[in-house]
């Protein structure tokens, strides 16, 4: 097993056998992040520090192979972790969430392709783009790769990219979709990322020219999302890919609404009007902070139920999920995403002229909540229409010619 790039602080001795403490990693780097928050929006980017603590604190390797020195805890781990990071950083915890997430499919690959991407480096952050956006077609020894990706976050920090892909289907109609693995050096990155918010991710579009791409660095994306390689017999990659990351991001967009309320409760205890009325003896405040506040401890609480079923399933490894209980879990993490944005929404309608400056953290829990919450993965529409599919068709037409619709 490789351990090059040893951490150690008092939440992991460095040890292969010693226990790693995801939370008290977690919580160890706060202040980094948060001092070097302002900066990574002002670069449109993860700022180089912000990126280096994450590396450091372990967090990097949480769903790396064992083989390879990484940790293979539970998704749960890393959802909590994003959770707690974007208490100071957006952009950090939303970079962590997405590389870490990418771990979370490599570890499907062959062993081959693993041992190029972590062997003498297992914190890396892997960033990359999942949707089926560029094309490959067979060359002798694999595939060449042509096409842009968008939503790149953490590009600049990554020495290899993930790419989603779709191949014409030689026996059908129809395209198969595969994911790619690809060197940094062989992808351009176009700065495209101008948003309303989420600007510290640095989510610019991922260029590929002809590039070649070797067998053992690709894979159908069916069986690798739905927990059904060849190449892996550990518990952690058994688990379906969607589940566990539409459970990632609902963790990093409930820390942003965190913050948010925290912030606004602080600022509106003490705020006044132009006449000198304090608002925090009105009944209407009073009204959306308690409204605000039950639908983020909602959303806490069902997050925190998420992270234990992960656990559970994780544990029981009992082979492919049914969809019925995927849909769940991907619901579940879109209402997630939903209430903290409706809370958010709430208390930012009642922020008053200035809640409408940058620097402002409910103007950036707003501004950051309202971009995540169009990740496709907790799409609330989409996803809804697949919960309702389920409990009313009880099939929601999954085929291998596309990837898994959850």
């Amino acid at each position: 097993m490789n351990h090059i790039n040893v951490i150690k602080g008092d939440y992991w001795t460095g040890s292969p056998t010693a226990a790693f403490d995801h939370k008290a990693a977690a919580r160890a780097i706060l202040p980094r992040l948060d001092a070097t928050a302002a900066n990574s929006e002002r670069l449109r980017r993860l700022d180089d520090d912000a990126a280096a603590a994450l590396r450091a604190s372990g967090l990097a390797r949480t769903l790396t192979p064992r083989a390879f020195g990484g940790l293979e805890l539970s998704p749960g781990a890393h959802v909590w972790a994003c959770a707690e990071l974007a208490h100071a950083c957006s952009a950090a915890s939303w970079v962590l969430m997405v590389c870490v997430a990418h771990d979370y499919i490599v570890g499907r690959f062959p062993v081959e392709c693993q041992r190029e991407v972590y062997e003498g480096d297992a914190d890396n952050l892997l960033a990359g783009a999942l949707a089926p956006q560029g094309t490959i077609e067979r060359v002798p020894g694999g595939w060449r790769l042509s096409g842009r990706w968008q939503f790149g976050s953490g590009c600049d920090h990554s020495p290899w990219f993930i790419l989603g892909t779709k191949v014409k289907n030689p026996e059908a109609d129809g395209y198969l979709n595969y994911h790619v693995m690809v060197p940094a050096a062989d992808i351009e990155i176009d700065d495209t990322w101008h948003t309303l918010g989420m600007h510290g991710t640095g989510s610019k579009d991922l260029v590929a020219h002809d590039v070649f791409v070797p067998e053992h660095r690709a894979m159908p994306t069916f069986p690798t999302f739905q927990g059904i390689s060849p190449h892996t017999d550990s518990p952690l990659y058994r688990l379906p890919v969607y589940a566990g990351l539409s459970s990632m991001v609902a963790g990093s967009v409930l820390g942003m609404a965190e913050r948010g309320l925290k912030h606004f409760i602080e600022r509106t205890s003490v705020r006044t009007t132009a006449h000198g009325v304090s608002k925090a003896p009105n009944a209407s405040m009073q009204k959306r902070v308690a409204e605000s506040s039950a639908e983020i401890a909602a959303a806490r609480r069902l997050l925190d139920d998420i992270c234990a079923r992960l656990d559970a399933a994780m544990a029981a490894d009992r082979g492919p999920m049914p969809a019925a209980e995927r849909v769940q879990f991907r619901f579940d993490a879109a209402y997630v995403v939903e209430l903290s944005r409706r809370a958010i929404d709430r208390l930012f309608a009642a922020s008053g002229a200035h809640g409408i400056y940058q620097g402002n953290d409910l103007y950036r829990a707003y501004r950051d909540i309202n971009t995540a919450c169009h990740h496709a993965v907790i799409d609330f529409d989409t996803v809804a229409g697949l919960r309702g599919q389920i409990a009313l068709l009880g099939d929601i037409g999954e085929t291998p010619l596309a990837a898994p619709l959850a």
